[in-house]
């Protein structure tokens, strides 16, 4: 079986030729249009057109609450113009072929668990560290959904009480994503929020070991953390793998780790030291996970 795989993200498109040992061939990647949805389809189409007569289908990742089933986004996610669109079937009547769409956590998190690091654990997660947070649940060795679809959709979930509710800079999207991390290191060098930093400046500045880009990155592994424990204690997960463009980061892993230990201890002192603790690990897919968890996903609507 060879498929178009698509994985939709908020600021681009990443898309490949895939086959049943999961190599790649003409893979690439376009900016993501998301102001117009009929643009947004001819896109892809126009990726798919010269690979249509290898492939048997297109599978396709991306943000929100996704309708597997009717191949519908329900709500949710950063790409406002296709929130509550008939993706699937749209895109498979422009293309004249089957079209297969699933979550983009939902998608890593599968992927991780045929063939990554969390394969034989009956409970685990991915954590992925993007524009906002991905997710995706395993849940007595199955993919968890959930009856709205939301099930791993960690972005939504506040840290804390106080603030106000309709503020979304309380929210694990926010003070667990990328954007939130260059969000903080700007408002630590008091830099204009829109100052042009992006990841990789900001990790080459804690690898020169820059004070406040090492103080930044603390308190996010932090967030993360405490992010990964509520998780923990909530599904008795046995382990998350962290993925996103910045989980390539070896600092940032061992400072998750470093928090994670910190607060499994104290939270021993004040409950009982045999609280559950998750083992965190990389994406063994990185960026690629939630292309190989849409093929897999194609593969057993398929069957």
């Amino acid at each position: 079986m060879k498929l178009m795989i698509f994985d939709i993200g908020g600021t681009e498109v990443k898309y490949s030729v895939m086959d049943d040992t999961l190599a790649r061939t003409d893979a690439g990647k376009i900016p993501t249009v998301d102001d117009n949805y009929e643009a947004f389809l001819d896109r892809l189409a126009d990726i798919y057109r010269p690979h249509a007569d290898e492939v048997e289908g297109i599978a396709m990742s991306l943000p929100g609450f996704i309708d597997s089933d009717l191949g519908k986004q329900i709500g949710g996610g950063a790409i406002q113009c296709i929130i509550r669109r008939d993706i699937g079937s749209d895109l498979s009547e422009k293309c004249g072929c089957p079209v297969r769409i699933a979550n983009d956590g939902k998608c890593a998190a599968l992927a991780e668990q045929r063939s990554g690091v969390l394969k034989g654990y009956q409970n685990a997660g991915v954590f992925i560290i993007g524009t906002g947070v991905g997710g995706g649940l395993i849940i007595n060795g199955k993919l968890l959904n959930g009856p709205h679809f939301t099930a791993g959709e960690y972005s939504f979930i506040r840290m804390n009480e106080s603030g106000d509710w309709s503020d979304r800079r309380n929210t694990m999207g926010d003070t667990c994503s990328t954007r939130g991390l260059l969000l903080m290191y700007r408002k630590e060098k008091g830099l204009p929020e829109d100052a042009p930093i992006d990841g990789f400046t900001f990790f080459e500045n804690v690898v020169k070991g820059e004070k406040e880009a090492n103080d930044v990155l603390e308190h996010f592994c932090r967030n993360v953390a405490m992010a990964v424990q509520n998780l923990t204690f909530l599904l008795d997960l046995e382990k998350v793998a962290i993925g996103g463009g910045i989980s390539k980061q070896s600092v940032l892993i061992e400072g998750i780790r470093r928090q994670i230990d910190e607060l499994h201890k104290n939270s021993g002192k004040v409950f009982d030291p045999n609280m559950p603790k998750a083992t965190v690990d990389v994406c063994r897919f990185g960026n690629d996970a939630n292309q190989v968890g849409a093929f897999y996903l194609y593969q057993d609507a398929m069957a």
